[in-house]
């Protein structure tokens, strides 16, 4: 009875472990998403709007923020970095999606496998939105199931230390109030970026 238990616990472990989504079939399936919404979709608007949802649906954004100001994560309270976290999705969407338009022919390639070490990967793309062609890589982590992304590098520009180098200024100087000031209104503004001098 026991062997059988074990037998039957084994075979559901490895089911479950062959179902788990590899990171580049992550990538690849979102990349559908997004040129079937680009196909459909009439205005530059609906098609950002839609392409946030994909953003979302493999982005870990608390993973992302807790990476992005290192250090000062563990000085924020549960409420400061649910905040936190809210405040940078956004400015990660405006960044993301400025890029795709409507009727724009979007073309996807990978140069190469994706690169994984243990629980990490990197899959490397080169995208061609229109007549603009740029690398674009992720960076991501096994959760549950399936892997999410943590870091976009963009024309090897992570989006994730691009942010770091800003937040840190801020918080350094300022602190957290002012950093979360500063966010909401670049937010506001419909910017992705801080610019602070």
């Amino acid at each position: 009875m026991i062997r059988s238990t074990f037998f039957v616990l084994s075979v559901c472990l490895v089911a479950s472990s062959a179902l788990a989504a590899e990171p580049k079939s992550v990538i690849e399936e979102r990349y559908k998403e997004i040129q079937h919404i680009i196909s459909n979709e009439k205005s530059d608007d609906g098609v950002r709007n839609k392409v946030t949802a994909v953003l979302e649906s493999f982005t870990d954004f608390e993973e992302f923020g807790r990476l992005t100001i290192k250090r000062y994560w563990k000085t924020l309270s549960a409420k400061q970095r649910s905040t936190f976290v809210d405040k940078y999705r956004l400015l990660i969407h405006r960044s993301y999606s400025k890029r795709f338009k409507a009727n724009q022919k979007l073309d996807l390639s990978f140069r190469g496998d994706a690169e994984v070490i243990g629980d990490r990967a990197l899959v490397k793309t080169t995208v061609v939105s229109g007549k603009t062609e740029a690398e674009v890589d992720y960076k991501l982590h096994k959760k549950g199931d399936t892997f999410m992304a943590y870091d976009i590098v963009i024309d090897e520009v992570s989006l994730m230390r691009s942010y770091r180098k800003q937040f840190k200024r801020i918080m350094k100087r300022d602190g957290f109030k002012t950093l979360i000031e500063k966010m909401t209104k670049k937010i506001n503004e419909g910017s992705g970026e801080i610019d602070d001098p």
